[in-house]
């Protein structure tokens, strides 16, 4: 049980220590006040755990949300960024045109866009013709 708590709390995941060292206080008698104290967290969220670690075990403490799956495969977005590095320059805009008429896929967000140009080692800034830092002359 306690290698399994140990793997847990040094799994690097906030959320899964919280719940391995609250269980692991609690099994080691520590009050469920001074554990709710100590991390942060309600006295519930102690009830809520330790039950689950006992009938599960670690398993039953690890995060089960694996984020939703990508509109575009891994070979669609590697075709996307062999064609940004295609171009010479390319447009956020003209970005979204392209995928919206090749894969029929349109995102809510500009920063998915810039997500690609930065992957295909592009800026989404424009340049500007002279330096604003340098000096006249």
């Amino acid at each position: 049980m306690k290698d399994t708590l140990l793997s847990l709390i040094n799994s690097g995941k906030p959320l899964e220590i919280k719940r391995a060292m609250a269980v692991r206080m609690s099994i080691r008698g520590y009050s469920r006040a001074n554990i709710a104290e100590e991390l942060g967290v309600s006295v519930q969220f102690i009830d809520k755990w330790k039950p689950i670690y006992f009938e599960q075990g670690a398993e039953g403490l690890k995060l089960k949300y694996k984020g939703s799956e990508g509109y575009l495969s891994k070979q669609e977005r590697q075709s996307i960024i062999k064609y940004i590095q295609s171009n010479e320059t390319i447009t956020s805009s003209k970005l979204k045109d392209y995928i919206k008429a090749q894969y029929g896929v349109e995102y809510n967000s500009p920063k998915s866009y810039t997500d690609f140009l930065h992957q295909a080692n592009f800026s989404d800034k424009k340049t500007q013709k002279v330096n604003p830092k340098g000096q006249p002359e």
